[in-house]
C-alpha cells in the first residue's frame, strides 16, 4: 500500500511538471486554444481529442524511453530517433525554437500585465525576463519540484473558469457556430484535423528533450510512465473545456490578447485578478525550462558559456518580445508544428518497427563518449 501511494505521489509530481512545462503564455492566456481549437468551432473538439491521444503517448512513451535508454545529450536523442542526418539538423533547430517559444512567453507576460492592470507591457516583459534569468540557475531537480505544484494549480483554475463559463454561456450554444463564421478569427491553419496534429507537433519539438531529463527525476519507471500519461490527459482535458468556453463567447474573445482573462472577469473581477497570477505562473513554468535547455546546450562547453548564454538569451528575448503577442503565437507555433509531425512519426517508427537493441547500445556509447570528451575538455581548461 505504501509503495503504491508513493508511486502515485511521484506520478502526480511528474505529471504536474509535464503539464506546467506545456502550459505557457499561449495556453494560459487562451491564444493557443483559440487559434488551434476554438477557431474551428464544433470541429475543434475533434482537434482536441487528437491532441489528447498524442500528448498521452508522448508523456508515457518518452518517460519509458528516458528511464530505459537514458540518453543525456539532446544531440544523441535527436540522432537516435530521427537518424544522424536529420537529427543533426533538428538538434540546433530545436534549440533555436526553444528560444523562440521563450520569447513568446516573455511577450505573454507583457500582454497579461497590460490587459489586466493597464500598465505598459514593458513592465511585465522586464519582470518576467529578470525572474527567468535568475531562476534558471536553480537546476532541473529543484525546478521539477516547483513545476510539479504549479501545473495542477493551473489546471484546476482552467477547469473551474472553463466549466463555469460553459454553464453561464450555455444559451449561446445554438448560435455560437454562426457567430464564429461571421468573424475573422485567427487560426493555426485551414483544417481542424491538421490543427490537432500541429498543436501536438510543435510541442513535440520542445517536449521530447525535456521528458528525457524529467525521466531522470522519476523514482521508478512505472511512476514516470503513469505521470506522463496523467499529465497528457489532464492537460488536454483542460484544453477541451476551455475550448468550449471560448467558443461559446467567441464574439467577445476572438480579438483580445488574453481570451481567458475575459472569461474570468465575466465570472468575477477578483477571479480575474487571481487568474492573472495563474497566467504569470503558467508563463514562468514554461519559460524557465526553455531557457534552461538553451543554456544547458552552451553549458556543456563550460560554466562561463552557461552564464553568458543566460544573459544574452534574456536580453535578446526581451527585445524580440516587443512584437504583438498574437502575431508571435501565430508565426512561431504552426510552422514548427509541421516539423513536429514528422518528428512524431520518426519517434513512433523508432519505438516500434525500427527498434534495434544494438542500435540503442551504439548510441548509449556515443552519448557516454560525448560527455567524457566534454569532461576532459573542462579538466584541460
Amino acid at each position: 500500500m505504501k509503495k503504491s501511494s508513493s508511486m502515485w505521489i511521484d506520478a502526480v509530481k511528474i505529471g504536474g511538471a509535464y503539464i506546467a512545462f506545456c502550459i505557457g503564455s499561449g495556453y494560459a492566456t487562451g491564444q493557443e486554444i483559440l487559434q488551434f481549437f476554438s477557431a474551428f468551432g464544433w470541429l475543434g473538439i475533434g482537434a482536441a481529442l487528437i491532441s489528447m491521444v498524442l500528448f498521452i503517448w508522448m508523456g508515457a512513451s518518452m518517460m519509458k524511453d528516458g528511464r530505459e535508454i537514458g540518453f543525456k545529450s539532446a544531440a544523441t536523442q535527436w540522432k537516435y530517433y530521427c537518424g544522424k542526418t536529420v537529427g543533426s539538423i533538428i538538434d540546433p533547430f530545436a534549440t533555436f525554437f526553444n528560444f523562440g517559444v521563450y520569447t513568446v512567453m516573455i511577450g505573454g507576460a507583457g500582454a497579461a500585465v497590460n490587459q489586466y492592470l493597464g500598465l505598459p507591457d514593458i513592465v511585465g516583459r522586464l519582470g518576467m525576463t529578470l525572474i527567468c534569468f535568475l531562476t534558471v540557475l536553480l537546476g532541473l531537480n529543484k525546478l521539477v519540484n516547483v513545476l510539479g505544484v504549479i501545473g495542477p494549480v493551473i489546471i484546476v483554475f482552467s477547469l473551474f473558469i472553463g466549466t463555469v463559463s460553459i454553464i453561464t454561456g450555455f444559451d449561446n450554444i445554438s448560435t455560437a457556430q454562426a457567430t464564429l463564421e461571421s468573424l475573422e478569427v485567427t487560426s493555426s491553419c485551414g483544417n481542424w484535423l491538421l490543427s490537432g496534429f500541429l498543436y501536438a507537433g510543435f510541442m513535440a519539438i520542445i517536449v521530447f528533450p525535456f521528458m528525457f531529463s524529467l525521466a531522470e527525476t522519476a523514482e521508478t519507471k512505472e511512476s514516470g510512465i503513469l505521470g506522463g500519461a496523467l499529465g497528457g490527459f489532464f492537460l488536454t482535458l483542460a484544453i477541451l473545456v476551455m475550448h468550449m468556453a471560448l467558443f461559446l463567447y467567441i464574439d467577445e474573445v476572438y480579438n483580445v490578447s488574453i481570451p481567458t482573462l475575459v472569461l474570468a472577469n465575466k465570472i468575477h473581477p477578483v477571479l480575474a485578478g487571481a487568474f492573472t497570477v495563474v497566467v504569470m505562473l503558467g508563463i514562468f513554468s514554461t519559460a524557465v525550462p526553455l531557457l534552461w535547455m538553451v543554456c544547458r546546450k552552451a553549458g556543456q562547453y563550460g560554466i562561463k558559456f552557461y552564464y553568458a548564454t543566460d544573459l544574452i538569451a534574456a536580453i535578446a528575448a526581451f527585445i524580440l518580445s516587443m512584437l504583438p503577442f498574437t502575431t508571435l503565437v501565430n508565426t512561431i507555433y504552426p510552422y514548427t508544428g509541421y516539423l513536429g509531425i514528422i518528428v512524431m512519426i520518426l519517434f513512433a517508427l523508432r519505438q516500434t518497427i525500427w527498434k534495434n537493441p544494438n542500435r540503442i547500445k551504439e548510441y548509449q556509447e556515443m552519448d557516454r563518449q560525448y560527455f567524457e570528451k566534454l569532461e576532459q575538455r573542462h579538466v584541460a581548461k
